[in-house]
């Protein structure tokens, strides 16, 4: 089988690495470790407060980079490691991180807490097992990452985090991840550094993965984040202060937790998905009877929305939201939760519904809106039951094109049989783009960018905006917002289909990927 290109997923990082109704929270108790007021990420993903609950406590996350250690901060957590270069498997390596990168993911992810120095990791105590498949240069191939996540799984391990990627998969990847699904191990990956034009990264871009980017401070995209239907939530992922290599050579600039320390800042999609890792293990720890697809939906129906309204390619479903997450399982008792939905609004493309946050359903069925609305308890007036739609996903038909759909739950309450309704997905159309956001010196062919149901022939036009079509290409002009009108002529069982949608023109974006 040939081996294909990985690459460690840092944007910057210390070496040249390419790659209803409010309830009262618990109180977040502080940490004696020295940089635990300045990790601006524990707070924007309220991790703090999930941790009065889990510190992931016999839980193990497989950590598959560059090695992890040594640190004074992961000596408690760090189990005896492995490498896997080019197909030859080395045991009792943990102390092989040539690069530093696999280091910063694991404090991440399970630096210790409590200790007077450093860090305080996400799951502090949980324990990592590292597994090195890249290079000094930061590089690996895809033969020795299927290798590694078998001997994951096989090892006993709840968690892969994986801060690598690369552009395409094979069917041996393919089948490693369905290993790890069938077993019940969730399987986190970066989204990628490759800018908004970039094309998916694997094997973020697998549906049996938890694709995350990054967020800024400001819980913005930074410039590197990639774009795409693939990516599933947020998290933080810029100047983020974890451990390094106790001989790192990290630039004096970027040393955190003490100037002479073996700390340092890091930016990327890579540390954005150590924290998802840690949130992870967090659930585990309190939750070992949940299934991989459970954890998975519990961390993004739980996340908080902060792009565009509903499941979006910039965010995915949203910031990750760990105190959310357990309030959504009980421990932190809120009067009503409501169904979840996620869904792209595409004819054809499958909207699933998520029930992890509310008891055990008597029923689940589908809903047909003529409009938008919230969750809520009340039978929206607008709505008509979808029929042979009583699972918790569903796929939209032609009958369902300008529509809205909702996603109820009959549960019992004290012995009361009651209704919930979750918020409505997007208005679900039969004719969209690919993207919504292309750099200004990429050209797009329509017919890449350009998506139907219907088989009926599509013409596009430029309404408006810093764009034209020539030769059937899509041509950025300058950056602003580009407006096209697209039309796919009738043909069965579709009728003529209009949509107008607005692309985003940005510059190309500098990055050290």
């Amino acid at each position: 089988m040939p081996s294909k290109n990985l690459r460690s997923l840092c944007a910057i990082a210390a070496v040249a690495i390419i790659g209803s109704q409010i309830a009262v929270g618990p109180i977040a108790v502080a940490s004696n470790d020295p940089a635990f007021s300045s990790q601006w990420g524990l707070d924007v993903a309220n991790i703090k407060e999930a941790q009065t609950i889990s510190t992931g406590t016999g839980v193990t996350v497989a950590v598959i980079d560059s090695g992890s250690g040594p640190n004074p901060d992961l000596t408690q957590n760090l189990l005896s490691g492995r490498s896997i270069i080019r197909g030859r498997i080395g045991d009792l390596s943990s102390d092989v991180d040539t690069v530093g990168h696999g280091t910063h993911v694991a404090g991440i992810i399970a630096g210790q807490r409590d200790n007077a120095i450093g860090i305080s990791g996400i799951a502090p105590d949980a324990k990592i097992l590292p597994i090195r498949i890249l290079d000094s240069r930061g590089d690996g191939s895809e033969s020795d990452l299927v290798q590694a996540i078998r001997l994951a799984v096989e090892q006993g391990v709840k968690v892969i985090n994986l801060s690598l990627g690369g552009k395409t998969q094979t069917t041996a990847l393919q089948l490693a991840l369905e290993f790890a699904e069938l077993n019940n191990v969730v399987v986190v990956a970066a989204a990628g550094n490759g800018g908004p034009a970039a094309s998916t990264t694997y094997p973020a871009g697998n549906d049996i993965t938890l694709a995350v980017t990054a967020v800024d401070q400001t819980s913005n995209a930074p410039s590197f984040n990639q774009r795409g239907a693939y990516i599933d939530v947020a998290a933080p992922g810029v100047s983020i202060c974890s451990t390094v290599r106790i001989d790192s050579s990290a630039d004096p600039s970027r040393r955190c937790a003490g100037s002479s320390e073996p700390y340092a800042t890091m930016s990327g999609t890579s540390m954005a998905a150590a924290f998802v890792s840690g949130v992870a293990a967090l659930i585990y720890s309190v939750r070992p009877d949940f299934t991989a697809a459970q954890v998975r939906e519990v961390i993004t129906a739980t996340a908080k929305d902060i792009g565009a309204e509903g499941r979006d390619e910039t965010f995915g479903a949203g910031l990750i939201d760990a105190y959310s997450v357990f309030k959504a399982l009980g421990y932190f008792p809120d009067k009503v939760v409501f169904p979840t939905v996620s869904s792209l609004g595409r004819v054809g493309e499958e909207s699933v519904g998520g029930t992890v946050q509310i008891p055990e359903s008597e029923r689940l069925q589908w809903y047909r809106c003529l409009s938008p609305g919230d969750a809520t308890l009340e039978i929206p007036i607008d709505c008509v039951a979808i029929s042979q739609a009583q699972k918790n996903t569903y796929v939209p038909t032609r009958k369902d094109i300008k529509a809205f759909l909702r996603f109820g739950t009959l549960i019992s309450v004290g012995g009361t049989p009651q209704m919930r309704f979750s918020a409505t997905t997007p208005k679900i159309s039969a004719v969209w783009t690919t993207i919504s956001t292309v750099e200004r010196s990429t050209n797009v062919s329509i017919a890449e960018l350009v998506g139907s149901a219907s088989k009926g022939k599509i013409t596009t036009r430029v309404v408006a905006g810093p764009c034209k079509i020539v030769k059937k290409v899509l041509v950025p002009t300058s950056d602003g917002q580009c407006k096209l009108r697209i039309v796919a002529d009738a043909k069965a069982p579709y009728p003529r289909l209009t949509q107008t949608v607005v692309l985003e023109i940005v510059t190309k974006n500098e990055v050290s990927s």
